[in-house]
């Protein structure tokens, strides 16, 4: 250590050469401290319990500190969510950086960062996610020009960048791309021109994913035969069907907005294939004609969403177009399971299982979620009409039904609909023959009401028709009385606490 001078030793020396030579030598013990300080800070750290992790445990640790975050939306929109942990320490630094995966997620708008992380990834690939407007020369299409290692691209477009957006992927192949999904900021067609044989130079083998958004033009192309997945919105149904031709291995389809002028174009579209089909329509003007034009095969999934059922279609119109394979017979529907969410929006659900434990249930065939727009129809009496409609003989060949469990939630008036479809006229055929357990739940339940269900079920059990469990849940009007006289006509009878407390409190009750 440089022993410092006495204030009249300095102030006796010239003030030129000799204070700057001091000045140095106090400037290098600092150093040197500095660096003492530096090793022993870094020496206790080393002590940590965290510092003994090997890198590759701590390769892990930032890989997962990086996916939440980017998931979560915790950082800087161009600032790399991965640059956190580099500034820890030097040992978690090298850590970092010496790990190209970590800097593959890339949807920074900063020509600055996005050069750091196309660095960084090194060869490794690349998930890409981009909005426009942006500067493409600067952005886009430094990212883009790494095609060759992108395995999933995202891109959010502006309507008037589209154009330029497509050109730049039909620039160069894709043999890494997985999935790609091109979308309208705006909500506005995206003026593209066709998706033909251009895009990605009709190399992208590895291709399974894609969803489109409001692209007006027809986008056929062979590289699309390898498809698993496909998600499009506001597309023209001859478009799309002529797209579907080239999907033989499709699994997933979801629609949205497709537009059509309900006429009959062509032969059915066979999804030998498919697994699920999703449709989100306006009403059934829009709905019937992309039905009719898809051949499904026996096991397919189908979910739809309907804004509106009024008009000259109805759901027998619906459900008749629905297509039978030849070689197998349609699902046995057992089960349905109808949900009131409000006044206006409901869902009906139907199973291959004998109950609905869920609403996402693998063994759901059939989901319907509509606005109730029909001013003249009762909300449970279209729910039973449905399932009429879909199991009808001769009528509809897809379905075929032997209900033996229905469960109704938050319905109003449910029980007048319901003693009607299960009663048994002698000039009729016997309805719901298999029915074996009834669930209710949210119900208001009146007195009339409840003294008809049991004449039904009486009329029921005579003829060997018995019902095995009636389960009430959250159910207003339904006291420990009522539950015995059901017990008459009913195997097991269930009731929540709720429903029988609130019953105790209710002046209806059977004599």
């Amino acid at each position: 250590m440089t022993a410092l001078p006495s204030p009249l030793d300095v102030t006796s020396r010239s003030a030129t050469a000799d204070v700057a030579q001091l000045r140095a030598e106090i400037d290098g013990d600092l150093a040197a401290l500095a660096e003492s300080m530096r090793i022993l800070r870094f020496r206790r750290n080393c002590l940590a319990p965290i510092s003994g992790l090997p890198n590759e445990i701590l390769t892990l640790i930032f890989k997962y500190f990086e996916e939440n975050e980017r998931f979560d939306g915790y950082y800087y929109e161009d600032t790399p969510t991965c640059l956190t942990v580099t500034h820890v320490c030097r040992h978690w630094r090298n850590v970092a950086l010496e790990c190209p995966t970590l800097w593959g997620f890339i949807s920074s708008s900063s020509p600055f960062w996005l050069d750091v992380m196309l660095e960084r990834s090194k060869e490794t690939p690349l998930v890409v996610t981009k909005t426009t407007p942006l500067p493409l020369e600067n952005c886009l299409e430094k990212v883009l020009s790494h095609l060759s290692r992108i395995e999933y691209l995202e891109i959010r477009s502006e309507s008037c960048d589209a154009g330029h957006v497509m050109d730049i992927l039909s620039s160069q192949p894709a043999p890494m791309l997985k999935t790609f999904k091109l979308l309208a900021r705006d909500g506005g067609p995206l003026p593209i021109g066709p998706i033909s044989g251009p895009i990605f130079q009709g190399q992208a083998p590895l291709l399974r994913d894609v969803s489109v958004d409001y692209c007006y033009r027809s986008w056929s192309s062979c590289i699309f035969d390898g498809l698993r997945s496909l998600n499009v919105t506001g597309a023209r149904l001859p478009d799309l069907l002529s797209a579907l031709r080239c999907m033989p291995a499709l699994e997933l389809l979801a629609l949205e907005s497709i537009k059509s002028n309900g006429t009959m174009l062509f032969d059915k579209v066979p999804l030998a294939r498919l697994k699920s089909v999703d449709l989100r329509a306006a009403s059934f003007r829009t709905a019937v004609p992309v039905f009719a034009h898809l051949a499904l095969p026996v096991d397919v999934k189908i979910s739809l969403h309907l804004n509106s059922i009024r008009g000259p279609e109805t759901f027998s119109d619906l459900f008749s177009v629905i297509y039978k394979h030849p070689s197998g017979s349609g699902p046995v529907l057992r089960s349905m399971r109808a949900t009131n969410f409000d006044a206006k929006f409901m869902a009906v659900q139907f199973s291959t299982s004998r109950a609905i434990k869920h609403y996402d249930d693998d063994d759901i065939r059939l989901s319907v979620r509509f606005t109730f727009d029909l001013p003249d129809v009762v909300q449970p009496d279209i729910v039973l009409d449905i399932w009429q409609i879909i199991t009808q003989q001769g009528h509809q060949a897809f379905f075929s039904g032997e209900l033996e469990f229905i469960h109704f939630d938050g319905f109003t008036g449910f029980i007048l609909g319901l003693t009607a479809a299960l009663r048994i006229e002698e000039s009729s055929d016997v309805t719901y023959p298999s029915l074996r357990v009834l669930e209710l739940r949210d119900m208001v339940l009146h007195h009339d009401e409840l003294e008809d269900l049991r004449d039904v079920l009486t009329m029921r059990t005579r003829h060997n028709l018995c019902l095995q469990d009636l389960r009430l849940t959250l159910c207003n009007n339904f006291t420990a009385g009522q539950e015995q006289l059901f017990r008459e006509v009913v195997a097991n009878v269930d009731c929540d606490q709720w429903t029988l407390n609130d019953g105790r409190s209710s002046e209806n009750e059977l004599p």
